[in-house]
């Protein structure tokens, strides 16, 4: 007897929502017929205003209640034999999976997986709002992301999305806060109160960029709306309150490895703690306390030696005492030299 496998129909549904999804933004999609199917479901073409965007990209359906883990709200994308052709692949391709009793759907970048997980033979991912596929989002989230623009997403919205448990949300709501929302105050409050209730190897590094916006270094790359004087005057408030409590988690973050350098987060540390009105009796209080840890008076010895290098030398002599090889050349460079620059 013939029969329709109930899994073709799923399949079929799966697809047609995802096309339903791109055709109703006003963009083009491109079906691939099942006996030419070897792992692309369909390519879609982005289209604004009318117009192409130029931009193409694959995709691969999975639809069903079996692709997703209601236990972890997460999507269990399968890879099979597919992972060649697919990180081979000419255009980038996402993976959707459709889960009908949600009657949601979620995006994963493919080939970006890939990356973080070589030769992997299933895909996982956590299904959130930032990587949610339907009318609305589509839209505002989705192509946004895919042609490298900022979403476009309400500033109640991004505040909610900054709260986030999730990574990925709360990176998206700190992203839009900052692009779209520089210069209004609940973005700073948001950002600041962030800081202070989370520690430090909780706090993504793109925080710490973006304050050191308001003092500015070489190294920042601006782009968009820029911070007005009224907003950083704000903002030095709110870095002034932060204290040698604050002052401390900052320095906490610098890279041990790369230390202070052209390029890296102790770029960035170090621009926001010059930046303090306090900024030489702070550190002078850090490099007192002997009972933070060594690297934390290391990394303030040296934005201390950038304003003060010669009083900077005994704190390096006693660092050097206790065990630090890296204070007793810090110590030496500025007896010859008579200056700490770590960005020559």
């Amino acid at each position: 007897m013939l029969k329709h496998k109930v899994s073709s129909s799923t399949g079929k549904l799966g697809v047609t929502l995802v096309r339903g999804v791109v055709e109703g933004g006003n963009c083009l999609f491109h079906k691939i017929d099942q006996e030419n199917d070897l792992g692309i479901d369909g390519i879609v073409e982005l289209i604004r205003n009318e117009e192409p965007l130029n931009k193409q990209f694959a995709v691969q359906v999975k639809t069903g209640e079996s692709y997703f883990d209601t236990a972890k709200q997460e999507c269990v994308f399968p890879v099979d034999n597919h992972y060649a052709y697919w990180n081979g692949y000419p255009l980038s391709v996402y993976g959707i999976v459709v889960v009908p009793s949600l009657k949601k759907a979620f995006w994963v970048d493919i080939k970006r997986y890939f990356k973080g997980h070589p030769n992997c033979t299933v895909i996982r991912f956590s299904a959130t709002e930032a990587n949610t596929f339907n009318d609305g989002y589509f839209t505002s989230i989705f192509v946004p992301t895919i042609v490298k623009e900022v979403p476009d997403i309400p500033l109640k919205k991004a505040l909610t999305l900054l709260r986030s448990h999730h990574e990925d949300e709360l990176l998206l709501g700190m992203v839009v806060l900052f692009r779209r929302f520089c210069n209004k105050r609940e973005t700073w409050d948001a950002f600041v109160e962030y800081f202070i209730s989370h520690a430090a190897d909780k706090i993504p590094g793109m925080l710490i960029y973006f304050f050191a916006h308001v003092p500015w270094h070489g190294d920042i790359w601006g782009f968009g709306e820029q911070l007005t004087e009224e907003t950083r005057t704000y903002v030095r408030g709110k870095f002034a309150s932060l204290g040698k409590t604050g002052l401390i988690k900052l320095l906490s973050m610098v890279d041990e490895e790369n230390m202070i350098a052209r390029g890296t987060i102790g770029q960035s540390v170090e621009a926001i703690v010059s930046s303090l009105p306090n900024c030489v009796t702070l550190l002078s209080e850090v490099l007192k306390d002997k009972t933070l840890p060594l690297f934390i008076r290391e990394v303030a010895g040296i934005i201390f030696a950038i304003h003060k290098p010669q009083e900077s030398i005994h704190f390096f002599q006693d660092m050097a005492e206790n065990g630090s090889w890296y204070m007793a050349e810090m110590a030496a460079h500025i007896k010859e030299s008579g200056e700490l620059n770590p960005y020559m």
